[in-house]
């Protein structure tokens, strides 16, 4: 008897070490994107049954190329209707989708997205929607920062959280806290 494969991964190297993506067979809809410090989970996820594709081809193909791009520090803007948003919850989807308008090279608080989706107050429910996020690497998680400056959290760790805002060209003063008034 022959198994139907539901899912299909890849990994993507990278200087912080392997990333790993997860895309719907039937579709081609990316449904998960493990980061580095992240890998652990695959093993227990309702993906690891995914077949490993080398080289995968078509509209994931061309989105596995772009994280590989922005990991070097180039600009990439990626097609969000390759995303799978039913793995989202509603709320969930709302801030992913306006953290994602934080343009390249800026940063927003949890708090100013939580007023942005119009629920002030909700910053810490921000803050978990985006340490939940499926999507790292395409919606930009790791452009939201505390109020004072300093980092907050992110699922690959605080040191690529602070590398891929230095390659956008964020500036941190001696205690890791985000410098620049390039506040969205």
């Amino acid at each position: 008897m022959t198994r139907v494969a539901l899912f299909h991964s890849c990994v993507v190297p990278s200087n912080f070490g392997q990333i790993k993506i997860i895309w719907r067979v039937t579709d081609s809809k990316l449904v998960r994107i493990f980061l580095p410090r992240q890998l652990h989970l695959f093993g227990s996820s309702a993906y690891k049954s995914a077949i490993t594709v080398k080289v995968p081809i078509g509209a994931v193909g061309r989105a596995c190329q772009k994280i590989s791009t922005l990991l070097r520090g180039k600009p990439v803007g990626f097609d969000l209707n390759i995303l799978d948003w039913s793995v989202t919850s509603g709320f969930q989807k709302g801030v992913l989708l306006t953290e994602n308008r934080i343009p390249r090279g800026m940063v927003s608080t949890y708090g100013r997205i939580a007023e942005r989706i119009d629920k002030p107050g909700a910053a810490r429910a921000v803050g978990n929607a985006l340490a939940a996020n499926p999507f790292p690497l395409i919606i930009p998680c790791h452009r939201a920062i505390r109020t004072d400056g300093s980092l907050g959290g992110y699922a690959g760790g605080i040191d690529m959280k602070k590398k891929l805002l230095e390659l956008e060209g964020i500036e941190f003063d001696n205690c890791s806290r985000v410098v620049t008034k390039k506040i969205w």
